[in-house]
């Protein structure tokens, strides 16, 4: 084995120190950088432990006023009196974090809120500055050039998506950091949140956004001798790519099994629908929903006068039918409550309604959303490939609609639409046609057939008789 010596950066201190690789490294937990020297070649890498590449992970959503941050507060208090560090993360512009905790939270580092317990609302300006001012700079000299005044250039760097972008990347950095054993994240209503999922695969824009970005990068570098400050810098660019890279792992990252998401909803018309709706989005995307929770569901007691009465038998009848609707993802329940859930106690009271005896950060249900089946066509008897995606109430969708874009597919179901790159084993195959069976999407492909002309030669006896007698002649 060569010798091989490492050199390590501890949190505590700024002091390095180098020991080889016989000695004992410091704990995992406190190890922040390392370098190794191998036949003089210096490395830096960043080391995710065992224990930072499985923090559990869980997401919360729901339609806005059913409850998402009290359940997902409710849930990191639960965890940490359970004796795991564990970080509440908002995601949400107009945070509610500070008021369900009654204290103020950080909005650049985690805080403390109790033993083992931190919160973070995510500052999209802070986030921002911290990591594209490139960009930012690209940008707002783009819009003072056309004239607009430099205040209001700066306010407008702050671009549209780029809350949910940053909240992903720090909810990544933070998942990752091997800080916390459970990461909780609340999310702003469905609609962004949806779009907080969409974006990374939006902004990839599949196999063919990477090689447009290349591309466009080729040609910047060429034409900005020629046009001066409107073609963006290497500044510009690197962040851009760091940004791709980023979201790149992140698409990675929200499909890996310890993530998993949670629908917030109350047992009224306009929520179960738009619930039925992320349901299906989450599912296109791949995304484990391995949790309902139904919030603020009125008592039968016939003490409440006949006003209550009415809304609480309309909620017994929706009860049923969101545990029709979403089986065999577990559903949870959560009656209104006599006083308002402020506090880390009345939250703890909360976790308990909702989750009893059993632990909040467990996987309730992990289903398959993705597969690929082999069959032969009955007619022709060649061989086909079945990609099959689990799309919940596929059958009540009005337009379904899937197209081929090169390695990727696009697939649309009403209002959600979604670019899959296809696995490699059927990049050279052909899209023949898909169907709608109940709620599972079957795209079918096939060998595309090359056929072989045959090449006849037709030879006129006389000529080759010709053209013997005069190689005879020659010899």
């Amino acid at each position: 084995m060569p010798y091989r010596k490492r050199f390590f950066f501890s949190k505590e201190g700024k002091n390095g120190t180098l020991c080889d690789d016989i000695f004992a490294l410091p704990k995992r937990e406190c190890l922040f950088g390392l370098f190794t020297f191998n036949r003089g070649v210096f490395m830096l890498s960043r080391e995710l432990t065992e224990k930072q590449s499985q923090t559990r992970v869980i997401i919360y959503s729901g339609k806005g006023g059913t409850g998402k941050t009290t359940i997902s507060s409710s849930t990191a208090v639960a965890l940490a009196r359970q004796g795991k560090r564990v970080l509440i993360m908002s995601s949400d512009p107009a945070h509610s974090l500070s008021d369900v905790f009654n204290m103020r939270i950080s909005r650049n580092d985690p805080q403390k809120i109790e033993e083992n317990l931190y919160g973070l609302e995510v500052d999209t300006v802070y986030e921002l500055k911290k990591n594209m001012s490139g960009f930012q700079k690209f940008v707002s000299s783009s819009y003072k050039s056309k004239g607009i005044d430099s205040g209001m250039a700066t306010e407008l760097t702050t671009q549209p998506g780029l809350d949910e972008i940053f909240a992903l990347s720090r909810l990544l950095d933070e998942s990752q950091s091997g800080k916390w054993d459970a990461v909780v994240l609340d999310t702003s209503p469905t609609g962004n949140t949806l779009r907080l999922l969409a974006y990374p695969e939006i902004i990839i824009g599949g196999n063919m956004g990477k090689q447009f970005f290349k591309l466009y990068k080729s040609m910047s570098s060429l034409a900005r001798p020629l046009s001066g400050k409107s073609i963006p810098d290497d500044d510009f660019f690197n962040e851009v790519n760091v940004l791709l890279k980023q979201m790149e792992d992140i698409n990675k990252f929200i499909l890996s099994p310890e993530v998993t998401f949670r629908l917030v909803l109350n047992p009224e018309k306009l929520s179960i629908l738009e619930t039925k709706r992320a349901y299906t989005f989450v599912h296109l995307y791949g995304i484990n929903v391995d949790g309902i929770v139904i919030n603020k569901i009125l008592p039968t007691s016939k003490t409440v006068g006949e006003y209550f009465e009415f809304w609480a038998d309309l909620h017994s009848k929706y009860l049923m039918e969101i545990d029709s609707s979403f089986y065999p993802t577990p559903v949870f329940r959560c009656q209104l409550q006599r006083t308002e859930p402020i506090g880390t106690d009345a939250l703890h009271d909360i976790s308990k309604l909702v989750f009893g005896e059993q632990h909040p950060d467990k996987i309730f249900y992990s289903g398959k959303n993705f597969w690929i089946e082999s069959k032969k066509n009955a007619g022709t008897d060649d061989q086909r490939e079945v990609l099959c995606i689990k799309i919940p109430f596929l059958k009540d969708a009005e337009e379904v609609l899937v197209t081929r874009m090169g390695t990727d597919i696009v697939v649309t179901v009403d209002r959600a639409q979604r670019i899959i790159t296809l696995p490699r084993a059927l990049y050279s195959l052909e899209m023949v046609e898909y169907l709608r069976e109940d709620n599972l999407l079957r795209v079918v492909f096939k060998e595309i057939v090359v056929e072989k002309e045959e090449m006849e030669l037709s030879v006129n006896r006389n000529m080759l008789d010709k053209l013997r007698s005069m190689r005879r002649l020659k010899v």
